[in-house]
């Protein structure tokens, strides 16, 4: 072995040391210990019984389940019924979480695993309160970001930390902790038979004439099937399934949120309307308002003869609500003529 060749040796060991040292300095800063399995909430399944409610946050956004019985419900949106096999599988997540590896104390890394206090500025830590029937807490976290695969293929961890504690940990387990209604209930409000929908209306106030987009009698439900109503003289239409796509634009319209119908401001606009109707006599038909960006609708629906049926499943989600419209799923839906139809010449 030459000088220079054990002087080359020397130096590479003694940088694999200094890099060692300076993971192994890294790793102190994020991690202090194991904390040998212990669960992150002892005594969560004797208190099950008594659980009531559920709230969970984000910033601005909230929203709260209750137990009544065996059903949930959201409490802060008059009631509507909340899929109770989400709720159970939350429950059972935090039921089996256990503290992997105790982390950082370091309050200004919060941030990084998004542990953050809940009214920090710009704050991606999630707040999740348990309480029982007498309105008392029974577990109160905040909760992080998620770390897919931690532990294995498919099963991941998530960091938490206790509202008022320095100490941040990581669980075994994945729990999502999301405040948005539509993860929580059933988002479909109707999905129309396409394939049935015979006649399609939209009235936009101030623009005229409305948009009535009709099949004709004996043909299938496709592009070459439908007409415009009182289409102009020099116009044609975009494309040759522009009428197919406002049609198809009603096969399925699902909530972002919920609430009883709220009355509607002094001198506020006139509603944007559309409906549709099917060869069996179902008649569907919503009442959008906008406050904002929100677009809110009220959902009927008719029928007689073989039409009913459709209409009663309908009238059974959607009577006593008012429905949040995604916002695409509006500009789907309300097209203005202008909207339909290009000039000849281009």
């Amino acid at each position: 072995m030459t000088p220079k060749f054990f002087t080359g040796l020397a130096f590479t060991a003694a940088g694999s040391l200094l890099l060692a040292a300076f993971v192994h300095t890294r790793a102190d800063n994020w991690s202090t210990g194991s904390a040998g399995g212990a669960k992150l909430l002892p005594s969560f399944q004797r208190d099950m019984p008594r659980m009531s409610t559920i709230m969970l946050k984000q910033g601005t956004q909230s929203v709260t389940l209750e137990r009544k019985g065996e059903a949930w419900s959201l409490k802060d949106r008059g009631g509507y019924p909340v899929q109770g096999d989400r709720v159970r599988a939350l429950l059972l997540k935090l039921a089996d979480a256990a503290l992997v590896d105790r982390k950082t104390r370091n309050p200004e890394r919060f941030g990084l695993l998004e542990l953050e206090d809940i009214g920090a500025k710009d704050a991606k830590s999630r707040f999740l309160a348990i309480g029982d029937d007498k309105a008392k807490p029974i577990a109160e976290l905040i909760v992080g970001k998620r770390s897919a695969e931690q532990f294995a293929a498919g099963k991941g961890g998530t960091y938490i930390r206790r509202p008022g504690e320095k100490d941040t940990w990581l669980v075994n387990a994945e729990i999502d902790v999301n405040p948005s209604v539509n993860q929580w209930v059933d988002t479909t409000v109707f999905e129309a038979e396409i394939a049935k929908v015979k006649r399609v209306e939209v009235t936009i106030p101030g623009e005229t004439p409305v948009v009535a987009v009709d099949r004709e009698a004996g043909k299938p439900a496709n592009k070459d099937s439908y007409k415009l109503a009182g289409q102009p003289e020099g116009k044609k239409l975009k494309s040759d399934y522009t009428l197919e796509d406002l049609v198809n634009a009603f096969a399925r319209v699902e909530l972002e949120d919920v609430r009883k119908p709220v009355a509607a401001a002094a001198g506020a606009p006139a509603p944007h309307v559309a409906s549709y109707e099917t060869e069996t006599g179902t008649k569907i038909t919503m009442r959008v308002r906008s406050e904002g960006e929100a677009r809110w609708a009220i959902v009927e629906a008719t029928g007689e003869g073989d039409g009913k049926a459709a209409a009663d499943k309908v009238n059974a989600v959607a009577s006593g609500w008012e429905f949040r419209l995604p916002g695409w799923k509006y500009d789907q839906i309300f097209k203005k003529q202008a909207d339909l139809l290009d000039d000849l010449k281009s």
